[in-house]
């Protein structure tokens, strides 16, 4: 299926907005720290707006545009990654305004959510990124902060251009592409050659829901094009 890559621009939030409401639900990461989202969607959505604002703001998003179910001549937004790139300047770096109001309105606090879960998870992830990437990959490394593709357009090639792209860059630059990987997304990191090299466990004292998180790895040099075409994903770029 036709698809384009571009890196994003602040007026792709909204359809950013509309991916990440969509696709949460499939990932355990935001029912374990949203278990309370069903009961103030409003609110979850303005959060999940907020966040896309921040990934504009602070790291590269690249998304993916594919043709309309119901209108295909027109295509629209479909999924998006976000990634911390070294050599790859962010917004802030090249200048621009931050997106740090995602809306008119004043950023929304956070009234929703389990917040010690929330705490639990973000400690967690940054240590073992530190542990995992950083400390290991001391030039850097192509990290894959987070993949998410709309419900409605699942299983149509949008995660591996998006990831492949990543991928790509890393080869260029002779950099190690990681990733922490989601239940919906490992089977498509292995696919592409990732290997596990440790799992962390997310948990509060007591608490009986837990996450387990793999971390994986793709060295730059081991045979992406080949992959690529392996998994039968072709696609386009356009930066912008």
């Amino acid at each position: 299926m036709n698809k384009t890559l571009r890196i994003a621009t602040a007026a792709d939030l909204d359809a950013m907005t509309w991916v990440l409401v969509g696709a949460s639900p499939l990932d355990p990461i935001y029912p374990y720290r949203f278990p309370d989202r069903n009961l103030y969607t409003d609110e979850f959505a303005e959060l999940c707006r907020q966040k896309c604002a921040e990934y504009l703001a602070t790291s590269t998003v690249v998304v993916c545009e594919m043709p309309m179910d119901h209108d295909p001549c027109r295509t629209q937004v479909v999924a998006f990654s976000v990634w911390d790139a070294p050599h790859i300047p962010t917004p802030l770096q090249l200048g621009q305004e931050p997106l740090s109001r995602p809306t008119n309105n004043p950023i929304l606090p956070i009234t929703i959510g389990h917040r010690d879960r929330m705490n639990v998870f973000r400690e967690k992830c940054a240590a073992n990124k530190r542990d995992f990437f950083d400390s290991r990959y001391t030039r850097g490394h192509m990290f894959l902060k987070i993949l998410l593709c709309h419900p409605d357009y699942q299983r149509r090639g949008a995660g591996c251009a998006l990831t492949s792209w990543g991928i790509e860059q890393g080869r260029q630059l002779g950099l190690n592409t990681t990733v922490f990987a989601s239940p919906m997304g490992l089977n498509l990191y292995r696919k592409l050659g990732f290997r596990e090299i440790g799992r962390f466990r997310v948990q509060l004292e007591g608490d009986d829901d837990f996450l387990e998180i793999p971390a994986l790895v793709l060295p730059p040099d081991d045979g992406h094009p080949r992959r690529l075409m392996d998994v039968g994903m072709p696609f386009s770029v356009a930066v912008c």
